[in-house]
């Protein structure tokens, strides 16, 4: 949400006060994403892929395959590079 945060941040923004109402009539994104974080733990989830169990040497893998999902690289807000693809993996390690 933070790599596309500069060009959809503001529907982040408007949506935020759906999912929280707290966040009605925020205009910034990082509240949103913030928030999610905050649920994410909340529920338990693992909050990093290296607390999932994902090895930091397998972010380059990582980073190929994304690339190779073509389907879904086409349908997001902003162009993703493989060097974007393998910074996002290295701030969610």
């Amino acid at each position: 949400m933070r790599f596309n945060a500069p060009v959809c941040g503001e529907a982040y923004a408007l949506l935020g006060g759906d999912i929280f109402p707290e966040l009605a009539g925020r205009t910034d994104s990082e509240a949103v994403i913030t928030a999610l974080e905050a649920l994410s733990r909340d529920l338990g989830l693992a909050p990093s892929l290296r607390d999932a169990g994902v090895p930091q040497d397998a972010l380059d893998l990582l980073a190929d395959d994304a690339m190779k999902q073509t389907r879904l690289l086409v349908n997001n807000p902003r162009e993703v590079t493989r060097a974007d693809a393998r910074a996002i993996y290295e701030a969610a390690w």
